[in-house]
């Protein structure tokens, strides 16, 4: 068990993400051509600059490689690898700095842990904001354990930096200082708290209330226990019982059973209910469906907020459990990686299925009209992002651009209506051959646009 010591297992968390950083470059193409990551990709080498989507400005940091790739006209399929690496590259100086200079390797492992055991949601999502909001989450919570008194400046600008990622943010924090206070109460933590507030409370001024938002606090004050009850994260969580998620469940084992071995019933009480609390919260929120970014945001709130009695114990705890739980996050990381072997199979398979049906598009037209008994629901994953994400792939497979739009599915209106400060709409961009950045999407002005009518874009034939 001496080679689970906390040293050797934060070592061997370089390896991981190495392994990470060359998966993200083996299924770059993958990753990029995929919804968000596609629509803001395209935008930023169209535009030749960065993108920040309803004030997500963090995701400036990963994109300023790409970008000046963009400026210096490099390949297009090196930018989208550069693309693809960059936003693992920030991940991991994120883990960097959690374990080397904040010196709280317990947080750092946690961080790795939580990205890899929700692998399947998460990996091929390039762009998704969770991933960010988690690691300010991890970096504000090792600010606070530090030893010597932290400066405040820093906290704050965390707590900034953090909300910017995306409000969710703003949930993290709340169970953070909620577990803080419980050990180390001070002035300093109310401060953070009113500060966070103040966030809460600016939300809906600077990015907006949604449509969604509006419809699910009238759900929720009509009918809580019946949205509860139908809430898809019921069945989701039933279903995980048979991947990593064992590992978790071990790991929460453990950590009960330190509570009780050490009589903190107090503390085993306030953990029970707020993992309670937390769980009928997201069931309440994400209870309208079962969205892949719904998912993540669920999988690392959940599991962040499940880890933290070990994070603030972990020196109280004994050896064996310790070094027990080491040994689960390592298990539980190379579980995750080598999950992604069979995961990326779907990704592979609907770009290579939406290459075969951008090639056997007939040349002599214009329209192209896709019947149900073509659609492949098992490659299939809609996506409102199929102008952007064709042009990508049609640019790096047959070194010139097609462009497809669902006709029947309005994307000019679908994210405007119900997004109007997150998202711009999928066909205000300019996809007219004058407008394009032809070092890149020069495309063919007899065969600008082919529109399939149907919400699902990928064919058996």
């Amino acid at each position: 068990m001496k080679i689970f010591t906390i040293e050797k297992a934060w070592k061997l968390g370089h390896f991981i993400f190495l392994i990470l950083l060359g998966l993200s470059v083996f299924y770059a193409l993958e990753r990029v051509c995929y919804m968000d990551s596609a629509f803001m990709f395209f935008r930023m080498v169209n535009d030749k600059k960065l993108i920040a989507e309803g004030g997500r400005y963090i995701h400036v940091i990963p994109q300023f490689l790409p970008w000046l790739m963009v400026k210096l006209n490099a390949p297009l399929h090196l930018i989208i690898i550069s693309f693809s690496l960059m936003y693992t590259m920030c991940l991991y100086v994120t883990y960097i700095i959690l374990g080397k200079l904040m010196n709280n390797k317990v947080i750092a492992l946690v961080f790795l842990f939580l990205l890899l055991i929700s692998v399947n949601e998460t990996f091929f999502d390039v762009v998704t904001e969770t991933k960010f909001s988690l690691a300010f989450a991890c970096l504000f919570l090792a600010h606070l354990l530090r030893e010597k008194q932290a400066s405040i400046y820093v906290g704050i600008l965390m707590l900034v930096f953090g909300f910017y990622t995306h409000p969710i943010f703003i949930v993290y924090c709340a169970f953070i200082i909620f577990f803080i206070s419980l050990f180390k109460f001070n002035k300093l933590i109310l401060f953070y708290g009113g500060f966070l507030l103040i966030l809460l409370l600016s939300k809906a001024f600077i990015f907006g209330s949604t449509a969604y938002e509006k419809d699910l606090i009238l759900a929720t004050f009509y009918d809580p226990f019946q949205l509860l009850k139908n809430s898809f994260i019921n069945t989701y969580f039933r279903g995980l019982l048979a991947t990593q998620f064992i590992v978790v469940i071990c790991i929460i084992f453990l950590q009960l059973l330190s509570l009780v071995k050490s009589k903190k019933w107090l503390l085993l009480s306030l953990y029970s209910f707020a993992v309670l609390l937390l769980y009928i919260a997201l069931a309440l929120v994400y209870s309208k469906g079962d969205s892949h970014m719904m998912i993540q945001k669920t999988l690392l709130i959940f599991h962040f907020t499940l880890l933290i009695p070990f994070i603030m114990l972990e020196k109280t705890m004994s050896l064996w459990v310790q070094r027990s739980v080491y040994l689960l996050i390592i298990l539980g990381c190379f579980w995750a990686l080598w999950s992604t072997n069979t995961l990326a199979k779907k990704y592979t398979n609907r770009v290579a299925v939406l290459e075969h049906f951008l090639k056997k598009i007939p040349n002599q037209t214009d329209k192209y009209l896709l019947s149900e008994n073509q659609i492949d629901h098992d490659v299939m994953m809609g996506t409102w992002a199929l102008p952007h994400e064709t042009m990508l792939v049609s640019k790096i497979k047959f070194k010139k651009a097609i462009n497809l739009k669902n006709f029947r599915e309005r994307n000019d209106t679908l994210f405007l209506s119900q997004f109007p400060n997150a998202f711009r709409p999928a066909f205000g961009l300019p996809l007219l051959n004058s407008e394009l950045n032809t070092t890149y999407f020069e495309m063919d002005q007899s065969k600008l646009v082919l529109w399939l009518d149907s919400t699902y874009i990928l064919g058996k034939n």
